[in-house]
């Protein structure tokens, strides 16, 4: 796609989606509202969206509508109450680029994006796969984003000084981040080649402190190594997908002058009703408001995803375009892609019932091109 400046396009008719009355129906008028009793309460005039970006790989067009969505929800929280808003997104350069096993154990290892690219290329990535469509969307809705890495995240004070207190409470912390086993693992990348063990099942917590943590971890090629953990230190933190995003929320909400809204997509309610049972193992503490977004499903139901598209399993119907599957085969301009994704999320989010569902490729195709229903 060529990135160039997103001219606001004139709205176009479009088809209404025949959705079920929503169980908020008559309580709730506009997706946005959901964040109007916690705005009220906290007295705050400035709103963070927190959202995701995959890098380990080209998006899908789900992926894309949870982005637009938040573009648009933020403008509608601008516009409704007045507040100050912008948008943060999270790049999980953490996700894996290459493994591999013991031969005698069969444990596995990974390195991360992050550890086999470096940071420039990362950089890189988000850009192709991002950085004009963002551009887009913002010039669009003005409203303003950034785009922050794991590594960089996990790297702040704030970030490790959360790591450090969940460490305090891991016996009840445990039985609700993983409520079948009891077990959270803690990986830590060998400080010599970056590999690190999966599960983590040999890194073993020697001590633990309010200030400090000590671990003892194993590489392949390697062997032991030891790892403290400071709120001033540079080791790398790799976390179970709760545990990290518990960390990463419970930091984002030390920021005194802005309430943290978190977007998702729907697919995600589940492990945010164990996100919000972990906030309240912490004294006083209040989960952060979520909006969650419509997801886009195969035809079989399950969420379009790069797991079912790389094995081939997404049973996708024939009105499935390729850009829906990869957004670089868009064969238009970044502004056209932005345009239909606009319209799309807009229609979604004009009313409730239409934004608390999800949609499969052949209904957003037929969406997008205007056919009644």
């Amino acid at each position: 796609m060529n990135a160039t400046n997103l001219v606001k396009p004139e709205r176009t008719p479009c088809p209404v989606p025949v959705s079920p009355v929503s169980v908020t129906a008559h309580a709730v008028l506009h997706s946005a509202d959901f964040i109007r009793p916690r705005l009220r309460a906290s007295g705050l005039g400035r709103v963070v969206l927190h959202a995701g970006v995959q890098i380990n790989g080209a998006p899908h067009v789900g992926t894309n509508v949870m982005q637009t969505a938040t573009f648009l929800l933020a403008a509608a929280v601008r516009d409704r109450f007045g507040a100050e808003v912008s948008i943060r997104f999270g790049a999980l350069d953490n996700a894996p680029y290459e493994s591999r096993s013991c031969s005698s154990t069969g444990t596995l290892y990974e390195r991360s994006f992050r550890h086999v690219l470096g940071a420039p290329r990362v950089g890189e990535l988000v850009r192709r796969y991002y950085g004009g469509l963002f551009d887009a969307l913002s010039d669009a809705t003005g409203i303003p984003y950034d785009v922050e890495t794991y590594t960089d995240q996990q790297s702040r004070p704030e970030f490790r000084q959360e790591f450090l207190d969940s460490l305090g409470l891991m016996d009840t912390l445990r039985w609700v981040l993983a409520p079948s086993t009891g077990t959270v693992p803690v990986s830590f990348p060998c400080p010599r080649c970056g590999w690190t063990q999966k599960h983590g099942e040999d890194t073993e917590l020697l001590s633990a402190d309010a200030r400090e943590a000590r671990f003892a971890a194993v590489c392949l090629d390697h062997g032991k190594y030891l790892v403290e953990v400071t709120p001033g230190t540079d080791t790398y933190i790799g976390l179970t997908t709760l545990h990290r995003n518990l960390v990463k929320e419970r930091a984002a909400a030390r920021d005194a002058d802005a309430l943290p809204l978190i977007v998702k997509g729907a697919d995600w309610a589940p492990g945010c009703r164990l996100l919000d049972e972990a906030f309240l193992c912490f004294p006083g503490a209040v989960p952060p408001p979520r909006v969650f977004t419509p997801v886009v499903l195969s035809d079989s139901g399950a969420k379009l995803s790069k797991t079912l598209l790389r094995e081939g399993t997404a049973d996708l119907s024939a009105e499935t375009e390729p850009w829906m599957l990869d957004a670089t085969a868009w064969e238009g301009t970044v502004e056209e892609y932005a345009r239909t994704l606009l319209g799309l999320g807009s229609l979604m989010l004009s009313e409730p019932r239409h934004f608390e569902r999800g949609y499969t490729t052949r209904e957003v195709a037929r969406l997008i091109a205007g056919e009644p229903g």
